[in-house]
């Protein structure tokens, strides 16, 4: 594996378990607030976080564009702290219910599957990724899975 590569799974990984960690922090505030509460919450905390990162940067590297706004950063931004709310209050509302595990698991199958659209029609860039059988397979297994982590009813 080429060192492009293992930086980004390493970078993968530890996002994956940065969600799985504020997985945590997002049901309890869910819990105790409400999910649009909570993930209100939890926007207002990556805002006053972001804005240290932002300030640091400008401080230590004062000739940066990081932050420069344009419309279309407003616009991609403004996409992205909605469907950052979807997923906070997707979060609340599963994981009491069904479970950390088998919510988590959950996020991923969906995360799998739309993953797959975006590659195959290179949405983000690069050269595109076909679905082929391989790729479907993986996806039910996962799937197969998420569903066996369900909790199971007492019969």
């Amino acid at each position: 594996m080429n060192s492009s590569l293992t930086i980004g799974l390493l970078a993968a990984l530890g996002a994956g378990a940065a969600v799985g960690v504020q997985g945590v922090f997002v049901n309890l505030l869910g819990q105790s607030m409400n999910p649009l509460r909570g993930g209100f919450a939890v926007h207002i905390g990556g805002t006053i976080i972001g804005a240290v990162m932002i300030g640091y940067m400008i401080l230590t590297n004062p000739h940066s564009k990081s932050v420069t706004l344009t419309p279309q950063i407003m616009i991609l931004s403004l996409l992205a702290g909605t469907f950052g709310m979807m997923i906070v209050m997707g979060i609340a509302i599963a994981l009491p219910r069904i479970g950390y595990v088998a919510g988590q698991a959950a996020v991923i199958v969906a995360q799998l599957g739309v993953s797959l659209v975006i590659d195959s029609f290179a949405l983000t860039g690069g050269e595109p990724i076909p679905i082929d059988k391989q790729r479907i397979l993986g996806l039910v297994v996962v799937a197969i899975g998420t569903y066996l982590l369900l909790p199971q009813q007492n019969q």
